[in-house]
């Protein structure tokens, strides 16, 4: 069975150090309404998935939120392999052992485009997600092999919203 993988960048929050921490970093309004139009989009595009995995960081936990209200994803968890430089690939394997055709991953950068980068076997540097930007990977058997992936696309909030 060919699985895909949906990874989310979380939209735009507010600017480092105007929190107390980066972990309680929220959406600004403008990168609300902006990742819920991208994820409007997504929907009509039928990206939805099943499953949705977010980073427990708070502009992370917001957009997997919008998304999943928007009924991109049937359910929505957290997970600490997810949040800013920890390596998602542990968790991709855990998730193997459950049902699912398109797994949604909510994160941060550079650790998504790495991943992605890993999985379709180029160099870390070949592609970057954009605040609200999304990138859709079909998983080859074997899954998650280094460069077994295929790049099915790769969308800006610019591109999905049309300017």
């Amino acid at each position: 069975m060919a699985r895909e993988l949906l990874l989310i960048r979380h939209g735009i929050a507010v600017e480092p150090g105007t929190t107390a921490t980066d972990q309680e970093r929220a959406l600004t309004s403008e990168g609300r309404a902006r990742t819920r139009k991208v994820l409007q989009r997504l929907e009509r595009l039928d990206l939805s998935c099943g499953p949705l995995l977010s980073s427990p960081l708070v502009r992370a936990r917001q957009t997997a939120a919008l998304a999943l209200e928007l009924k991109l994803g049937k359910t929505l968890s957290f997970s600490d392999a997810l949040a800013p430089g920890q390596n998602p690939l542990p968790l991709l394997w855990e998730q193997l052992e459950e049902p699912w055709e398109r797994l949604g991953l909510v994160g941060h950068e550079p650790d998504l485009s790495q991943l992605a980068c890993h999985l379709l076997g180029c160099s870390t540097q070949s592609l970057q997600l954009k605040k609200a930007g999304v990138a859709l990977l079909v998983l080859e058997e074997p899954l998650l092999q280094a460069g077994g992936a295929q790049l099915r696309l790769l969308l800006s909030p610019k591109v999905l919203l049309g300017g």
